[in-house]
């Protein structure tokens, strides 16, 4: 077995357990969160959180991203491993190849962040 290919692990899918294929990234417990149908099984990864600091209170959290798979989605893209961006409200799935061109943005962003934050030192 390579990295890459699938493990079987149990699952409880309506109420009766079984083995189902499931990604090496994959976190989630299948027998804790079980499913009425196959259709509804799906698999997630951990979780990579973005934190913002807020003036006078704790952090919080802003994004958070994690690999994803639907095998039975209507979506043929999802059922490949995709990337979800998420910030609580709206989920942003993506590609490997934009999950690239969204690191890049990300980057652009954090330079323009720091540009602001020398300009806010400077002006008193």
């Amino acid at each position: 077995m390579t990295a890459a290919e699938p493990r079987l692990v149990p699952a409880v899918v309506g109420g009766h357990q079984i083995h189902i294929e499931c990604p090496v990234w994959c976190t989630v417990d299948h027998v804790a969160y079980s499913e009425g149908f196959l259709e509804d099984v799906w698999h997630c990864g951990d979780q990579a959180d973005l934190y913002a600091p807020r003036i006078g209170k704790t952090p919080d959290l802003a994004l958070y991203a994690r690999l994803g798979l639907d095998s039975f989605d209507p979506d043929p893209a999802r059922r490949k491993t995709f990337i979800s961006v998420d910030d609580g409200s709206e989920g942003f799935y993506m590609a490997p190849d934009q999950a690239d061109q969204f690191a890049e943005n990300l980057e652009a962003f954090a330079e323009q962040i720091r540009a602001m934050a020398r300009t806010a030192r400077g002006a008193a």
